[in-house]
């Protein structure tokens, strides 16, 4: 490449509407890590780990988080496009055969996660309807969502933005009575909780610690959608700095301080018959629609993922087609900047949920996620490797300094870091329960993405050359 520009600009984007204002850029980011498994999920590692260290597991999550988007804040600044980290890897992994991989298996995980997510939304409507079978709520939910994407964007921004304000204020106002709980119980008893159990500190152990990270990392992955939404953003450079940094401060504060307020207020070892630990919280504080309001909650958790699926998944279609990494089919936008023909083709393969007529909604989600569960880790990786290689070329003269307009701080070791830890919780994973049938299922889709991948160069007979 001979200008900044075309650096900048590689293959252009300015087909894609750039119409995401500010708000929804910033509730994009904050409620992509806020899901159903903060509400639900939480339950899991406090009777793991015991409350300390469930803190201390999500402090250290969410460090590899706020490392990660550090760098992607870097990139996006530098090179805003709707592909994200998969266009990344192909400017700057020597061998494009990872942004292909690593394109496909973003793609593939959000597309089963978003069938898994219409099946969630769809189990929770089905217990206020029960007369109602779960697939067709399945059926209705991706109607809409469909509706909303081809639409425009703006029309999925501002539906984002309303999904994510409804978890934010759940959030808030669970803090806010599990404070109340506190200081009433202080005013009887003169007595404050610790996170002491009476097993001790960590009742299983300090190393289960390590174990129980490698779920609560999951709880983080969504918030690299920002990556995605800066292509399509207003100002990306001058906004995205602010955001990436203040929304990964405040989702840490968001989950480390509800999740201490639920530790003080919720003993270890407690047994109930609620969804969530928070819903038994609003209970015990005499709020009677608790159950009712987390349910609408959880709902529009599962829905916004939903929702987020759509986008990120077209999106990278969009991206990869481009980057003739897909069929040129998807490249095509209507006149007002949508991928229509990839957000069709993602809600055919949404339709998989309705197999909940057949298969037990339950089972079905478990089977849906399981095999694309790591794959958020995998795009952390490729995120820091890019970083990586972008800052180090910058340093050698390669790019012009004036490219890198947020700068993401402790280079390189802020990279590896990431790289490594990321890393180490894949393979943790393999070792836990369920890891064999984990593993067996990545294998088989990276083998699957690979063989594909030799077929379609073959088939096309592309040249892809990595660019400079």
């Amino acid at each position: 490449m001979t200008t900044s520009e075309s650096q900048e600009n590689p293959y252009p984007s300015s087909n894609l509407k750039k119409n995401l204002k500010n708000r929804h850029l910033l509730m994009i980011s904050l409620g992509g890590s806020i899901g159903t498994g903060l509400f639900i999920g939480i339950a899991a590692p406090l009777s793991t780990v015991g409350p300390l260290g469930t803190i201390i597991a999500y402090l250290m999550a969410g460090s590899i988080m706020l490392s990660t988007m550090l760098c992607l804040g870097e990139l996006s600044c530098a090179f805003p496009h709707a592909g994200s980290f998969q266009h990344y890897a192909l400017m700057f992994i020597p061998n494009p055969i990872w942004s292909y991989t690593i394109g496909w298996l973003y793609w593939l995980s959000w597309v089963l996660s978003m069938a898994a997510d219409l099946t969630a939304a769809s189990m929770i409507a089905h217990q206020t309807f029960p007369s109602i079978p779960i697939y067709l709520f399945s059926l209705l939910i991706l109607i809409v969502l469909t509706s909303v994407h081809l639409t425009s964007v703006r029309a999925f921004g501002e539906s984002e933005y309303w999904f994510s304000t409804i978890k934010v204020l759940a959030i808030i106002a669970f803090i806010g009575v599990g404070i109340y709980l506190l200081n009433h119980q202080y005013t009887q008893t003169h007595i404050l909780p610790t996170f002491k159990t009476e097993k001790g500190w960590f009742p299983n152990g300090f190393l289960t610690i390590f174990v129980c990270m490698t779920i609560v990392t999951y709880s983080f992955q969504g918030v690299e959608l920002i990556g995605n939404a800066a292509g399509e953003a207003q100002s990306p450079q001058s906004v995205l700095p602010k955001i990436i940094t203040g929304v990964a401060f405040r989702i840490i504060l968001f989950y480390v301080l509800a999740i201490a307020v639920l530790a003080l207020v919720y003993p270890y070892g407690t047994v109930h018959s609620e969804i969530s630990p928070f819903v038994w919280v609003f209970n015990k504080a005499g709020i009677s629609i608790a159950s009712y309001l987390m349910l609408f909650v959880i709902f529009c958790a599962a829905i916004s993922a939903a929702n987020s699926a759509i986008y990120a998944s077209s999106r990278m279609l969009w991206s990869m087609a481009q980057d003739k990494l897909a069929p040129q089919y998807f490249s095509d936008v209507n006149k007002r900047g949508v991928p229509t023909k990839g957000i069709l083709f993602i809600a055919i393969i949404a339709l998989v949920s309705l197999f909940s007529k057949y298969i037990a909604a339950e089972k079905l989600y478990i089977y849906l996620v399981a095999g694309t569960g790591q794959v958020g880790c995998f795009a952390w990786i490729i995120i820091a490797w890019c970083q990586y290689q972008f800052r180090k070329g910058v340093n050698n003269g390669k790019y012009p300094k004036e490219m890198v307009k947020f700068k993401s701080p402790l280079f390189p070791w802020l990279a590896w870091v990431s790289i490594i830890v990321n890393i180490v919780i894949i393979i943790g994973v393999w070792f836990g329960e369920s890891g064999h049938f984990i593993l067996l299922s990545e294998v088989v889709l990276v083998i699957i993405i690979l063989v594909s991948y030799f077929f379609y160069k073959k088939r096309n007979s592309l040249i892809i050359k990595t660019l400079d």
